[in-house]
């Protein structure tokens, strides 16, 4: 039987601009039964191993304040990362979360530097981009976070925000490749996680859990797929 890899795409809990935009700070109220309820349903997967959204140069930052969480010496942040995986790698007696992003510039330009030149010059191509990665009719921040999750993580989500940077993929004109200068950044950025991610089931763990931002889904189940090393789990599958 092949490592199972559970692929789980969130939205960003502390910003205003993603899909479903949070005030709490998760530490009381309807929200931490949410949120238990959660860390419930992920620890059946048994992952032996939980990777995160924080880069990797940035893990032994990651492992003291990991460490100083399950030691009672500070206070959970209103992310992801702390709400959810410190939450759940407690539960689940884990003694380290693995850093597996990656964010260097390779001398690209910006998403802001591409919206703005479409702006300019694709007046149309800009609109369609832009309404494209703002949709959000489907995700209320009236639904509990299981919900939201359910609809960000199907089939149909993941390929509607791919769709979108095919579409970005456009923008240019002759041989300026406006759009692929940024695109080729973010293949890279998924690439290298997929390859982190790889590092550890070479290292014996058989269930990866990664809990990641939606918009990295679509490649990450391409390039674990295509590997045939692993079987990719999505998260409406458990």
């Amino acid at each position: 039987m092949k490592p199972q890899v559970l692929l789980v795409g969130t939205y960003h809990f502390t910003s205003n601009l993603d899909m479903v935009a949070h005030i709490d700070t998760f530490n009381e109220g309807e929200d931490q039964h949410q949120l238990q309820e959660l860390i419930d349903l992920l620890a059946d997967f048994k992952p032996t191993a939980l990777a995160v959204e924080i880069t990797k140069d940035k893990q032994k930052l990651l492992d003291d304040e990991y460490q100083a969480y399950l030691s009672d010496k500070s206070i959970l942040e209103s992310n992801e990362v702390h709400q959810v995986m410190y939450r759940l790698g407690k539960h689940l007696d884990m003694d380290r979360l693995n850093a597996v992003d990656w964010m260097d510039s390779v001398g690209n330009r910006g998403m802001g530097d591409v919206m703005e030149w479409a702006k300019l010059h694709q007046p149309n191509v800009y609109d369609e981009v832009y309404g494209m990665f703002m949709k959000n009719s489907q995700v209320e921040n009236n639904n509990t976070i299981i919900e939201n999750l359910k609809i960000i993580n199907t089939i149909e989500n993941t390929c509607d925000n791919h769709r979108a940077y095919m579409r970005l993929a456009q923008i240019g004109e002759g041989t300026d490749y406006i759009g692929i200068d940024w695109l080729r950044w973010w293949y890279q950025r998924n690439l290298i996680i997929y390859k982190n991610i790889m590092e550890l089931i070479q290292a014996k763990h058989d269930r990866v859990l990664l809990y990641i931002g939606a918009a990295h889904l679509h490649l990450l189940k391409q390039f674990l797929t295509e590997s045939r090393q692993v079987d990719v789990v999505g998260f409406n599958e458990v």
